[in-house]
């Protein structure tokens, strides 16, 4: 029964069943999206010129007008939606998208080139009033008989059903023999509602094939996947590094934690989850890194931060633990980035990772963990022990991070590093961070942070590039000196509000709380499984550090 219940909720999970609304929304975008190509493109096309009637070979004439066959070719959008709905994850989902783009690119070209026009007043419909008949008659109204070669309807239904075969292979091989059957009856179909010559249909299928196959190669392909990997060329400070992080590693359990505390203020629990969830971002950043690195030494350092990283969401999920207080969800912020990792690609992404990862840190754990210390609901000798542990442990995380961006920094200067920026998870990322930003700010404000204190992480990260001139010219460095400007003017603003008593921390507290419902009704519980996170609901009663981990984890 369990391995049947398995298999159930295995397809449910394929399906998309048990995905979030904003899941099923980014497929929907992608879905409209790629209808927006293929519209686009075969629009400009009729604006070619006049178009050339074929001469109609023996077997054009031979084969016959079959109405019904309309329902198969028109099934086109439908089945575009399926595999939307169905697609697994984000690369396949740009490869879908790319697919479909290249399809309807190189198809306009080709009817701009040699525009053609089918003869379809030799095939007139039946006499009858049936559906099957309307709706031929109805496509017959909409879509002129011009664009023939090569049949984009042809194209459009391989590139569709071949990476839709691709990912069903993984659940079944029979599953993944549809996809190509509902294509051959679209092709099929493109010939008995004569919409097209024959010479079309094998034009179409092979544009489809193609362009298949190139966005298998720009999507997954090794030169891009070639790039994004991180191979030191000096490797020994990552060695003496890796020597003290060694000599570093410490426990849970190891911290005089009391067996209880005093019930926390519910802003100051609010603010504890949100930066629980920082520091699982950061595991998941290390853990990418880790997958990224060809250098033993860094693989193994990566794999160090990210488990202390784990380790740092631990305690403050203990701390919330022997206070009683709940596991929360994410704000809309923590929830954007954590969805970000479906779209990220050890292989491709690890330079941007490497790179906003320790400007990511200063911001969020340079401002918010002392800050956490020196506040009077949390002071205690063993939160003071875990915190020196804490930064010891986000010293060394620096230090490895830095010499790594030195490192990429040498090898992609100039013009060998522009391609980086045209990475779309920069402008995600860009995205997500002002709403973490004021779910976690917003909090802390309120708790009594003084903004004044996040003016000298700012300023260090502007100045870097005088520390590590390589720096100055590697392009991926300056997104994160505009956001730095940006930071730095949006906390002067915040304290001047302050100064002159508009910074109305109540009413941004209420504009985080309205973020957070709209992050739970976006993401739901199906984010948190995915990243194996705990889900919301009632602290675990348990008394050892270890056995509150595992509780949380389970």
């Amino acid at each position: 029964m369990s391995a049947l219940a398995a298999r159930l909720l295995g397809a449910l999970e394929f399906l998309g069943l048990r995905r979030s609304p904003f899941d099923h929304g980014k497929r929907l975008a992608g879905w409209v999206a790629s209808g927006v190509f293929v519209l686009y493109f075969y629009g400009v096309a009729k604006l070619a010129g006049p178009p050339n009637l074929l001469p109609l070979t023996t077997l054009d004439q031979a084969i016959p007008l079959l109405p019904w066959t309309i329902w198969i070719y028109g099934s086109g959008s439908k089945a575009a939606l399926l595999a939307w709905l169905t697609v697994p994850d984000a690369r396949w989902g740009r490869r879908l998208l790319w697919t479909i783009a290249v399809c309807a690119a190189v198809a306009s070209l080709a009817f701009f080139a040699w525009p053609t026009t089918y003869p379809r007043d030799l095939f007139p419909l039946p006499a009858g009033d049936s559906a099957t008949l309307r709706e031929l008659a109805d496509l017959r109204r909409a879509d002129s008989p011009s664009n023939c070669f090569p049949s984009l309807h042809v194209a459009l239904a391989w590139g569709v059903a071949l990476n839709w075969a691709g990912w069903l292979r993984a659940r079944s091989r029979w599953a993944a023999a549809l996809p190509i059957v509902w294509a051959v009856g679209v092709s099929l179909g493109t010939l008995t509602t004569k919409q097209h010559y024959v010479v079309d249909v094998p034009a179409g299928m092979a544009l489809g094939v193609a362009a298949f196959y190139l966005a298998k190669r720009a999507v997954l392909g090794l030169p891009l996947a070639a790039d994004g990997r991180l191979v030191l060329a000096d490797p020994r400070a990552v060695e003496a590094l890796l020597a003290r992080v060694r000599a570093h590693q410490w426990r849970l359990d190891d911290i005089p934690w009391p067996a209880t505390i005093a019930p926390l203020p519910p802003l100051m629990v609010r603010l504890l989850n949100e930066v629980t969830y920082v520091e699982e971002i950061a595991r998941l950043n290390f853990e990418l890194l880790r997958d990224a690195s060809d250098t033993p030494a860094l693989r193994e350092l990566y794999d160090h931060f990210a488990r202390e990283e784990r380790r740092h969401a631990d305690g403050l999920r203990l701390l919330l633990a022997r206070a009683g207080a709940p596991v929360l969800p994410p704000g809309l912020g923590n929830a954007l980035v954590l969805d970000q990792f479906d779209s990220l690609d050890p292989n491709v992404d690890a330079a941007l990772v490497a790179v906003s990862t320790p400007v990511f840190e200063t911001f969020l754990d340079a401002g918010t963990i002392p800050f956490l210390k020196a506040h009077p609901a949390l002071r205690s000798p063993a939160f003071d022990a875990f915190v020196e542990r804490v930064c010891t442990d986000e010293a060394a995380h620096l230090a490895a991070n830095w010499i790594v961006i030195r490192d990429l920094a040498r090898q992609r200067q100039g013009l060998r590093g522009l391609r980086l920026l045209a990475n779309p998870n920069i402008l995600r990322g860009m995205t997500a961070v002002p709403w973490m930003s004021l779910e976690v700010y917003a909090v802390a404000h309120r708790l009594g942070y003084d903004f004044a204190t996040l003016l000298p992480p700012f300023g260090r990260i502007w100045r870097l590039h005088e520390r590590f001139p390589e720096l100055a010219a590697f392009p991926l460095w300056w997104p994160y000196r505009i956001f730095v400007v940006a930071g730095g003017f949006a906390t002067l603003v915040c304290l001047a509000l302050v100064r002159v008593r508009l910074m109305f921390a109540g009413l941004w507290v209420f504009v985080a709380r309205l973020t957070g419902l709209l992050s739970r009704a976006l993401f739901g519980d199906a984010l948190l499984i995915r990243r194996g996170l705990p889900l919301p609901g009632p602290a675990p009663t348990v008394s050892e550090p270890a056995a509150v981990r595992v509780a949380l984890r389970g």
